[in-house]
């Protein structure tokens, strides 16, 4: 009996060392009803239990109630530990995040069931970086077909929204009877990026003037008016025109139509067309350039302090000082932020827009922090959080103090509003899904 207790007390102490090292928890415990879709190819026995731990690092080990290695198999953001039945804690090592104990939620594991859990871990010599981040595109025609890098759709509202990589991506717009838009942007973990794509119309037109009363004009086999008429819009090249007086074709050509022409040919004879010049165009006034306007300082003194002294300053993500920096900034956007045992605080925004000094103190970095990326089945609907309007679906809010809860509503008029709650988690990014239903008329 001493000598149990002894043992006892001695894992109890090797626990207590790495108490202070220990930098994850568990969390999210659930049984699977089935096998986790995508994640887990590995077969139960009929001994052993699943256990999935989620989690996107590697190189950790387990063991089952302190006394048998479990094995174990690691997949894309999951590990699958097979643990034997009836187990009570499970004892999780890692070199770098130290040791854990963790005692499982239920009484114990059941053989042949299958189970799952989050596993989080705090890195304090790395901070969390997005890997994607959202674009919204505002398309205007309707129904214009976007290719984005290799795929290919059609956006038929106008808006349409993509998750993506972050770094340099490609787009092409096109839409009939309007000029191809090609370029590409930007995606960076510093806020979504919006584009505003307005094709510009190319279409032509055809006038048809004949000398026959009650004569029929067809272009491309539309009909167009009597006698004399208009075509609708037309695409640049080879359009058919034909003529008919009463059941006789007196024309059958084909003319070709420049970009943006607006054409009028005039048929004297049953077989010969005359084109008429076309009304000439007023050219379009283009606003002459400004003034020349004096060239404002390059450049002003900025001082940024935090009340944290051994804390980092970082401007545009450049450490610059500890607890207190000054010097020069150029004209222009600017961010600062203070970051302490890895962790960053929240980015002020700095507008460089004359010589003019300016002081901003900075808020302390946070002691754990964490991301949203809200999302819904409405474009533009108001973000809230906590009664804060911070921005439109969708939305990868800033850094936000984790181990409380947030009240995340979102509002938008025609749609009922519609909320959940929500906790962030350290150093890492959460998916928020809130869809709203229309209204009753």
């Amino acid at each position: 009996m001493k000598k149990e207790r002894f043992l006892i007390m001695l894992l109890c102490c090797c626990w207590m060392l790495h108490v202070g090292a220990q930098q994850m928890w568990v969390e999210d415990f659930s049984r699977q009803k089935r096998y986790i879709w995508n994640r887990s190819s590995v077969k139960v026995e009929k001994k052993l239990a699943l256990l999935d731990f989620i989690t996107k690092e590697k190189g950790f080990t387990f063991t089952a109630d302190g006394q048998q290695p479990a094995a174990f198999e690691e997949g894309d953001g999951v590990i699958t530990v097979k643990l034997p039945a009836k187990t009570r804690f499970v004892t999780i090592q890692h070199p770098d995040y130290g040791q854990k104990m963790w005692r499982v939620p239920v009484k114990y594991l059941k053989r042949k069931k299958h189970y799952q859990a989050t596993l989080q871990t705090i890195n304090g010599e790395k901070d969390y970086q997005l890997q994607k981040q959202w674009v919204v595109m505002n398309i205007s025609p309707d129904n214009a077909v976007l290719k984005l890098d290799t795929t290919v759709q059609r956006v038929r509202q106008q808006t349409s929204s993509f998750y993506l990589p972050l770094g340099m991506h490609t787009y092409q717009v096109e839409a009939p009877f309007y000029e191809a838009v090609k370029d590409s942007f930007l995606l960076t973990d510093d806020e979504k990026v919006q584009l505003d794509i307005n094709l510009q119309p190319v279409y032509s037109y055809l006038t048809v003037k004949t000398p026959w009363k009650k004569a029929e004009i067809f272009v491309d086999g539309q009909h167009v008016a009597k006698q004399e008429g208009t075509s609708q819009k037309l695409m640049a090249g080879r359009h058919r025109v034909t003529v008919f007086k009463g059941k006789e074709c007196c024309v059958d050509t084909s003319i070709v139509l420049s970009p943006s022409e607006k054409k009028v040919i005039a048929f004297n004879a049953p077989s010969v067309a005359v084109p008429v010049p076309s009304a000439e165009v007023q050219p379009v006034s283009v606003p002459s350039s400004p003034a020349s306007v004096t060239a404002a300082p390059l450049s002003a003194r900025v001082t940024l302090s935090t009340t944290d002294s051994i804390a980092e300053i970082l401007v545009d993500r450049v450490k610059v000082g500890k607890g207190s920096w000054s010097g020069q900034l150029a004209q222009g956007y600017h961010q600062a932020a203070t970051r302490k045992d890895g962790i960053e605080s929240v980015p002020t925004d700095l507008w460089i827009r004359d010589s003019f000094p300016q002081e901003v103190q900075l808020a302390a970095p946070l002691t754990g922090c964490g991301m949203l990326n809200i999302t819904s089945n409405v474009q533009g609907a108001k973000v809230f959080i906590d009664s804060v309007c911070v921005g439109e679906t969708p939305l990868i809010t800033a850094c936000l103090p984790t181990r409380r809860n947030y009240v995340v509503r979102l509002e938008k008029p025609g749609y009922r509003e519609a909320q959940l709650t929500s906790q962030p988690k350290s150093n890492d990014l959460l998916d928020v899904y809130i869809k709203l239903k229309r209204k009753k008329k």
